[in-house]
């Protein structure tokens, strides 16, 4: 796992969009590809309720199709 940081990414019902959270930073966009295993996450404590997550070594945003790919 060198190199790799936690990557998570949810549904975000105030833009109907998801919003992926790499790096300490958040980014919103419509759709995602995932090139990265993944799990669920549910904490019914607190919202999110239900996250996906996993570690990759980098996120690229597609401006044009509003999609970001985790890798």
């Amino acid at each position: 796992m060198k190199n790799k940081k936690r990557v998570f990414f949810h549904y975000r019902k105030s833009t109907g969009g998801m919003t992926v959270h790499y790096n300490k930073q958040c980014h919103p966009c419509k759709n995602i590809i995932c090139n990265v295993p993944i799990e669920s996450h549910y904490n019914e404590k607190q919202q999110p309720h239900l996250v996906m997550r996993g570690f990759a070594q980098s996120i690229k945003y597609d401006s044009i199709n509003n999609t970001i790919t985790i890798e």
